[in-house]
């Protein structure tokens, strides 16, 4: 730092000192320019960042003008055109990105102002180093058109990229262009997968199948790979043919279905894929990944594998969105309430309840627990659902109970909330929030549930075991059920689906069935329920062949809790069983 000046003569000295201190300390690069782009003079800042000292760079005789020392790849031309236009009096600001040749290559921002002195017009210029702000903005880029997870675009990629072929699409369109075919892929039980193996193995399936595809596409021919979200991805194919696309898919489908190998686990796995082309199935690029869904939608209910779409998808695809909106919107406002059917003992005439998940939809009414359970699983909504019609069964039910009038309560649990291990500390949690027995309780599954090999489930069951809970098969003789795997069940009770049970009275191989599996499941010790009764017929019948328990709308229709309350002081009384 110059000394303070004593005397009014000193001045000049002192700040002439005092600016060049400014000069030389600043972070940002000041330099002046000749007419011809040539250094007159430079501060510290611009020394280091093209690694001259100032003398190289103003010595008369090596000037050299900046647009050679700024490396090869600058645009020299373009900085002439800004260097001119403030030699006419412009104030000029710009980004740029610099190469020296010795020093690093960064981005700057520059301003340019002339500077009218003795001696001619010069250029004063002052640039900051904005590289980290620049880098900072690359990485906010980066991530909003790239999956974290896979190193894949994501969807808000693939749609700029669709945007984008379709305006060349039609800026260049002649009877040679084919446009483009758009695949929509959707892996099969990866929400059990993940659920029963956890993240970790959720996580690396998705990074394989995503360089499984990587390998099988060509960035040169304009292919482009997405992952749309959770485990669905989308890949683009330019200018091939409709009925060519198919093919692709049948091979995409054959390599992402090769079975993945992680920590000596060998985890199978398959897919879905919805096809749709652009002219073919509309000319909206915005519309196209949703025709393929609706299409891959419809390869996954109907078990295709592939599917094309066609215009007769667009109205039950467009439904189907709209109903899994209503649905997680539902379970936000906890609109789908508990219901309870009554189960009685044939021979006691004790009373167990059944509960059940009912939507009344504003629009739609009713809708059928076929049509929105599996929608749950699908979307992942199912555990949310299942806590929540838990929790309202066993806050409804306590009192009662606990003072006798039910005996015994039913709650239907999905096969994929058993993948979930965290299920028996909250079914747990609840029991104690609402002073319930464990052993009032009975935990209905499919057979399909009791049949799977997921390690994760069996712990989930058996854990839920521990805890004093039973278990019931629901639908029983719907579908692949094995007696050793009934035998090692630990089971409570089976419930005889209702198909079986509606004509027993008129149909001789329904009995026949019927009878059969109420024996069986005697030998086996586990007490049978009988769903679906609607007669007094019926209800007789399956007294005289021993079943335990009877379930149906002769004996009443599911209800809400107080509807259930009142039956239970009014209408409770059923026939005894015959003694004749």
């Amino acid at each position: 730092m110059p000394d303070k000046p004593s005397s009014l003569t000193d001045d000049a000295q002192f700040y002439s000192e005092l600016l060049r201190a400014y000069f030389d300390s600043t972070q940002d690069a000041i330099f002046v320019l000749c007419d011809e782009m040539k250094f007159l003079t430079c501060n510290k800042t611009t020394e280091r960042w093209l690694c001259l000292s100032e003398n190289e760079l103003t010595e008369h005789n090596k000037r050299t003008p900046i647009t050679q020392l700024l490396g090869e790849n600058y645009d020299a031309e373009k900085f002439s055109v800004f260097f001119n236009n403030a030699l006419k009096g412009h104030s000029i600001s710009f980004e740029t990105r610099i190469f020296p040749s010795q020093g690093k290559e960064r981005w700057i921002d520059v301003n340019l102002s002339r500077v009218d002195i003795e001696g001619g017009d010069m250029v004063i210029a002052v640039a900051r180093d904005i590289s980290e702000r620049k880098k900072h903005l690359a990485t906010i880029e980066y991530q909003s058109h790239y999956d974290e997870l896979t190193g894949l675009p994501n969807r808000t990629f693939i749609i700029e990229y669709l945007n984008q072929y379709q305006e060349q699409y039609q800026a260049s369109r002649d009877e040679q262009s084919r446009g483009l075919v758009l695949l929509v892929l959707d892996l099969d039980r990866f929400k059990e997968i993940n659920e029963s193996l956890g993240h970790k193995f959720g996580d690396f399936i998705l990074q394989e199948v995503a360089r499984r595809l990587s390998r099988l596409t060509d960035d040169a021919s304009g292919e482009f790979i997405a992952r749309l979200g959770g485990d669905e991805f989308a890949i683009a194919f330019p200018d091939i043919e409709l009925s060519q696309s198919r093919i692709t898919a049948q091979m995409i489908r054959q390599v992402v279905s090769q079975p993945v190998i992680i920590e000596a686990r060998k985890i199978s796995i398959d897919c879905a894929i919805g096809i749709a082309a652009m002219p073919v199935h509309t000319d909206d690029s915005s519309k196209l990944i949703q025709l393929a869904e609706a299409a891959m939608y419809s390869a996954k209910s109907h078990k295709l594998g592939i599917s094309t779409y066609n215009h007769e998808l667009s109205d039950s695809s467009s439904e189907r969105l709209q109903l899994v909106t209503d649905l997680r919107e539902s379970l936000k406002k906890s609109h789908i309430k508990a219901f309870y059917q009554p189960i009685i003992n044939m021979q006691t005439n004790a009373l167990h309840v059944e509960t059940l998940a009912r939507w009344s939809h504003p629009q739609h009414g009713n809708i059928t627990p076929d049509v929105f359970i599996p929608l749950a699983e699908e979307i992942g909504s199912i555990h949310k659902l299942t806590s929540k019609i838990m929790e309202s069964a066993l806050r409804d039910c306590a009192a009662a109970l606990n003072e006798g009038l039910i005996e015994n309560l039913s709650i239907n649990i999905s096969p994929y909330c058993l993948t979930n291990q965290r299920l028996p500390d909250e079914i747990k949690a609840c029991l104690e929030k609402y002073a319930v027995r464990p052993g009032a309780i009975t935990l209905e599954i499919t057979e399909s549930a009791m049949m799977t090999n997921l390690p994760a489930t069996q712990k989930t069951i058996d854990a839920l075991h521990e805890l004093g809970l039973a278990f019931s098969i629901d639908d029983f003789g719907t579908g692949y059920s094995s007696l050793s795997k009934l035998k090692h069940m630990q089971l409570k009770e089976l419930k005889i689906d209702k198909s079986f049970i509606i004509d027993i009275d008129h149909n001789d191989n329904d009995s026949a069935i019927t009878n059969a599996a109420i024996q069986m499941a005697h030998g086996l010790g586990l007490d049978v329920v009988a769903e679906g009764i609607e007669s007094e017929e019926v209800w007789h019948r399956l007294q005289q062949m021993g079943c335990d328990y009877g379930q149906g709308f002769w004996i009443a229709r599911p209800m809400p809790i107080d509807d259930l309350l009142a039956w239970i002081d009014n209408h409770y009384s059923l026939p005894r069983p015959s003694t004749g």
